[in-house]
């Protein structure tokens, strides 16, 4: 049983994380600065 604090209701993928990953290592985020990236399904809320 999955907790009920994951907005996506599971667990992400390792393949799910490391397309973020592959993203951020490519051409396509050359204009990408000082970002960060949160891959949690949700689960953590930003008061």
């Amino acid at each position: 049983q999955e907790r009920p604090y994951m907005e996506l209701g599971r667990r992400g993928r390792p393949e799910e994380v490391a397309a973020v990953i592959a993203f951020l290592c490519s051409e396509r985020a050359s204009f990408v600065n000082g970002a960060n990236y949160r891959v949690d399904s949700g689960s953590v809320a930003t008061i």
